[in-house]
């Protein structure tokens, strides 16, 4: 697992169904895998929709999805979307599938899905959702990049230390870096004593494998810096 700060409900959103994408991956069982499909396929499509109301300022979206999409683009002068083909046909391929699921669940044969139909999903939505503000004239949200989930794990992380295998371990000057997790400090790091403490840190603990609530900078075992993190917006701390 790797450090997420989910900031807003719509990310958060998001991190559901990739999570969902990945247990349908990693179970063996094809009735977990059609819950985890179903899953993955409901809450992509609310994140699509929640992107087309944001990017359209439009919060009646939902309603009639493919209609209200062309209305709204129509009143705004924007080019019509072409439902007929590209991303937009796939949209209409997941829709289709999310009817499935939430209007004829009970006559569709195809209860035990292939965990392909997540994969192919999140693609397509994921596509869908930067289009959709490219077609606006807007910047699609950085989160909608995120496409890692650990899935399933077992509540506990087994390893807290780090292999340490900079340079500037334990020199005079060096700058100690270390994260807090569970409320524990731990070492990760040593860099260079020049090394510019105001630049963005999030690169640093991609590897680390746990979702930390803190990060502390130290010089001669004195704290430089403490970034703190929303334990809340953190998901799995």
């Amino acid at each position: 697992m790797i450090t997420k700060l989910v900031e807003s409900n719509h990310y958060h959103i998001w991190t559901d169904a990739i999570h969902a994408r990945q247990l349908s991956n990693q179970t063996g069982n094809k009735w977990d895998r059609g819950t985890y499909v179903r899953w993955t396929i409901l809450t992509a499509w609310i994140a699509l929709e929640i992107a087309c109301q944001d990017a359209l300022e439009n919060n009646a979206i939902s309603y009639s999805f493919q209609r209200n999409i062309n209305d709204t683009i129509a009143s705004k002068g924007l080019p019509p979307l072409d439902w007929s083909q590209g991303i937009w046909q796939k949209v209409i391929k997941v829709q289709n599938l999310r009817k499935d699921v939430v209007h004829r669940f009970p006559s569709n044969s195809n209860v035990f899905p292939e965990a392909s139909v997540a994969e192919t999903t999140i693609k397509v939505i994921r596509e869908a959702i930067q289009t959709i503000y490219k077609h606006c004239g807007k910047d699609s949200p950085q989160w909608v990049e995120d496409d890692f989930d650990e899935g399933w794990t077992t509540g506990t992380f087994q390893m807290h230390g780090t292999i340490i295998n900079s340079p500037y371990y334990e020199k005079e000057g060096a700058i100690k870096v270390a994260y807090v997790y569970k409320g524990n400090e731990y070492i990760f790091d040593y860099l260079a004593p020049d090394t510019e403490i105001d630049q963005p840190l999030e690169n640093l603990f991609k590897g680390v494998g746990k979702p930390i609530t803190a990060v502390k900078l130290y010089k001669n075992n004195e704290l430089l810096v403490e970034y703190v993190y929303d334990a809340s917006k953190v998901r799995g701390a």
